[in-house]
């Protein structure tokens, strides 16, 4: 008996999650540039013609993997956080909620956290190796510009310090705690507490 359109989508969607799942995972731990096709093939335990059946290259599965799952992973966990409190408690409270993540069970999450701040150092760094269009979502970086800049303008931050480079400073301890996270697992993972982080910026 043919399957149904209904069963048809559900096998397409289990197909495309499994593939995603083994790209994020992949890219977050060796890179855009040492992870290949073939890898996530067998990693997502499909063939490879398969996966060319759904993304035309490793470029726009890589473009798709950071617009669409790991932007959104990262993003939907600090949506609840209040962005007309004082610039410092936004940043006190984004902070918080991201260590409270990267202390759950769920991989997923420190993969995709790595894999976007890559790209961001990439960028400010200007070290980037490949062009990954991020148009529909405001980076990473200029968010937390945008709000030490508010910080420093309602006066918490002094006058003197560089609002990049205390932006910078905070990503690359963002993508330091990501790693150990992903090195080390939730269990064995222990981060720094979120004043102390606080302390170094303010």
């Amino acid at each position: 008996m043919p399957r149904t359109v209904e069963q048809n989508e559900i096998i397409r969607n289990e197909r495309i999650s499994k593939i995603l799942i083994a790209s994020l995972y992949l890219f977050a731990n060796k890179g855009y540039d040492a992870t290949t096709l073939d890898e996530i093939a067998k990693t997502a335990g499909c063939s490879h013609g398969l996966l060319y059946h759904y993304y035309k290259d490793k470029y726009h599965l890589y473009n798709h993997l950071v617009n669409e799952v790991a932007f959104p992973i990262m993003r939907d966990r600090i949506i609840n956080v209040d962005i007309n409190q004082k610039a410092k408690f936004v940043l006190r409270d984004v902070m918080t909620t991201y260590i409270k993540n990267l202390k759950s069970k769920d991989d997923k999450y420190c993969w995709a956290v790595n894999l976007l701040i890559s790209v961001e150092l990439s960028v400010v760094d200007g070290t980037k190796t490949i062009r990954v269009s991020k148009e529909k979502n405001d980076k990473i970086f200029q968010w937390f510009f945008k709000i030490i800049e508010r910080a420093k303008q309602e006066g918490d931050i002094p006058p003197h310090k560089d609002c990049r480079e205390l932006t910078a400073m905070i990503i690359y301890i963002m993508k330091g705690m990501a790693y150990i996270r992903m090195k080390l697992g939730y269990k064995k993972f222990i981060s720094p507490d979120v004043s102390i982080i606080m302390d170094m910026v303010l």
